[in-house]
């Protein structure tokens, strides 16, 4: 934040208007002379009065006014859309319903991440035990390959070597 006012991003504008964000960057994208931003990166950052603008905009498209006349009418200052918008503090007031719909958006969110989170936890159990099943196997390998190893040692020492070793 700077200067005591919100800074948004088009996802943000899209949870406080209940509009989806394809349609803000729409609306952003056929009104952008009404818009200003900055950018950080690939991201536009808007001021809260985004907010406000998407709103006019929305009601007086509803109103039957063209692109020009609605232009025109924002930048004139025109009458805010509603009564309840003229007595509406400077802060952007959250819907109830927009609060619901973004929570419940969250809370599916996060099941999914839960079960997510639950196979990929049964998935690294089955490779601990494909791994500790492994490491039994290579065990016994280990263990045929010193007794072949010795078996070999045997075989390759001279003759009078192995019968010396065999009569003690």
């Amino acid at each position: 934040m700077r200067s005591g006012s919100m800074e948004l991003k088009i996802g943000d504008i899209a949870d406080l208007t209940g509009i989806p964000e394809r349609d803000i960057r729409a609306l952003i994208q056929t009104y952008k002379s009404l818009f200003t931003y900055r950018t950080i990166g690939p991201v536009r950052i808007f001021p809260e009065r985004a907010v406000q603008i998407v709103r006019e905009i929305v009601d007086l498209s509803e109103g039957g006014l063209t692109t020009g006349e609605i232009i025109e009418a924002i930048r004139s200052g025109g009458a805010p859309a509603s009564p309840e918008e003229a007595d509406r503090p400077g802060v952007t007031m959250i819907e109830f319903r927009v609060m619901q719909e973004t929570l419940a958006r969250q809370e599916r969110r996060i099941a999914h991440l839960t079960a997510e989170l639950a196979r990929e936890r049964e998935e690294i159990d089955q490779l601990r035990q494909a791994i500790d099943d492994l490491q039994e196997q290579l065990s016994v390998v280990a263990e045929w390959v010193d007794y072949f190893d010795l078996q070999m040692d045997e075989v390759t020492l001279p003759a009078s070597e192995r019968i010396r070793r065999w009569l003690g």
